[in-house]
């Protein structure tokens, strides 16, 4: 799967990575890019990982290389190529997938990915915004969503192998994908576009069906979120006592959600209204969210979420509440993925709110998916290749509801016959959002995936620890029902 780099760009003398020869990386010329700064990053040196963040020591000095690729007209993919000194260099490849609405290059991902050894590589998506929930990037400009659903994902992986060869002086051995939440779309992107370039994948809690999420949280948001707020967050802890009651048999967190039959009626009120209880109409919408919503224009039910975890901070009143712990967007308002996007990237209406929704922006939508869903179910060509795709997904994920996954692993499973040779799917009890929840939920999915492709250990078991008391749960692949 190694990337050929033949004539890609005017060659320059090659030397190992070092401060001394960092800055011989800007003489590059790449086509339909350019690399337009580097910087030497001593070892100690801190960085700061996020917005927000106490700077991080850098545990190996590398060479910052910063560039814009500009494959056609109104494309501006900006990129990351981080080269470790060559003492430390693992002779691998790691390209980082992006969250949210991207917007800038996933630092952290290649952080990590230099700390292990890799020379890693990683996009803005196409474009730069300060607040990654927000879309007012995609407003007359048609260009960044292709960039944003797949080309910044491929244009990256082109420039990075040249980079990596010629500033390394050799072309890496092994390359591998990782993402999660929109990261794990790219990285589903990465095996189903890119089949030959990556020798592994890890796609974690993957917005695959992207439009779909959008419709989704179009439906369920129009209901909870402001103004109609039909479900008050004080009403969250009532709602999670109860289910956790009628499915958890004593833990704190769903163990088996596909055994789970908990029904919202449990909580229906009786007499006057109260935050221990749900009114008819809150009992009925609630149950919509778990059971799905229904498309009135294709009438086709859209996943649902999973009991468990409906009053955890960050869970459903971050994702579908948009209150009180999701005060963002770029005036500091209450606003979610799904508004931005319906707002700027299907409407074109800086104006648009849930209240204007209508059946036509819903078939609207769909037509973006040639360029932003990932849910492409013949991995032939990656398996043929010789892939690893590790894709996990956490059950109490609020953001992307987790039977998504289930189904694209079925999916590839009806196209390409057995799978676990090459895909394997973890479901992760108790886990929220790509991270955290009240189950165990940390693993080294990398090392995991490094192992298989690497020396043929195919993932059996996995042990997720958390990462606050120490608790362990044990994860199998998880199996078609």
């Amino acid at each position: 799967m190694l990337f050929a780099v033949a004539g890609l760009l005017a060659s320059v003398d090659t030397l190992a990575m070092s401060a001394a020869s960092c800055n011989q990386t800007a003489t590059l010329q790449l086509p339909r890019a350019e690399i337009q700064a580097v910087e030497w990053i001593a070892a100690g040196q801190p960085l700061q990982l996020w917005r927000g963040a106490p700077p991080t020591p850098t545990p190996t000095g590398f060479c910052r290389v910063r560039g814009v690729a500009t494959p056609v007209a109104g494309s501006r993919i900006g990129f990351e190529v981080w080269l470790p000194d060559s003492a430390h260099w693992n002779g691998k490849f790691l390209q980082a997938g992006n969250g949210g609405l991207a917007g800038a290059v996933p630092v952290p991902g290649l952080f990590d990915g230099v700390r292990r050894g890799y020379a890693a590589a990683g996009t803005d998506g196409g474009h730069e915004s300060p607040d990654g929930l927000d879309a007012s990037w995609a407003l007359g400009h048609p260009q960044r969503l292709v960039d944003f659903g797949w080309r910044a994902v491929t244009e990256t992986e082109r420039v990075a192998r040249a980079i990596v060869q010629e500033g390394m002086g050799r072309p890496a051995s092994v390359s591998y994908f990782v993402g999660c939440s929109n990261g794990g779309r790219d990285a589903l992107i990465a095996a189903q576009r890119l089949p030959r370039e990556f020798d592994g994948i890890v796609a974690g809690a993957p917005a695959a069906d992207w439009t779909g999420l959008m419709i989704g949280g179009a439906l369920i948001q129009r209901e909870l979120a402001p103004p109609r707020s039909l479900l008050p967050s004080s009403k969250l802890p009532a709602l999670q006592q109860a289910s956790l009651a009628a499915c958890a048999r004593g833990a704190p967190y769903v163990q088996d959600p596909l055994a789970c039959r908990f029904d919202p009626a449990a909580l229906e009120c009786v007499g006057a209204d109260s935050e221990r209880c749900l009114t008819p109409q809150q009992v009925e919408v609630v149950r919509r969210v778990y059971q799905g919503m229904r498309d009135p224009v294709t009438h086709r039910t859209l996943y649902g979420l999973e009991a468990g975890a409906e009053a955890q901070p960050g869970n459903w009143d971050f994702w579908l509440l948009a209150s009180p712990t999701n005060p963002i967007g770029p005036a500091g308002g209450s606003q979610s993925i799904a508004e931005s996007f319906f707002r700027y990237a299907v409407r074109g209406d800086k104006d648009f709110t849930w209240a204007d929704l209508k059946p036509e922006d819903l078939v609207a939508v769909r037509r973006l998916g040639k360029d932003l869903d990932a849910v492409d179910p013949d991995l032939r060509p990656f398996r043929d290749a010789g892939g690893k795709l590790l894709q996990y997904h956490g059950w109490t994920d609020a953001a992307i509801p987790p039977r998504g996954s289930v189904a694209y692993h079925e999916a590839v499973a009806k196209t390409v016959g057995a799978t676990s040779g090459f895909h394997r799917l973890f479901m992760v009890p108790g886990m929220n959002h790509c991270a955290g929840g009240a189950g165990p939920w940390d693993v080294d999915w990398l090392g995991a995936l490094e192992r298989w492709v690497e020396r043929g250990e195919a993932p059996e078991q996995l042990t997720a620890r958390d990462p606050a008391t120490g608790r362990t749960q044990t994860l199998t692949p998880f199996v078609n029902r």
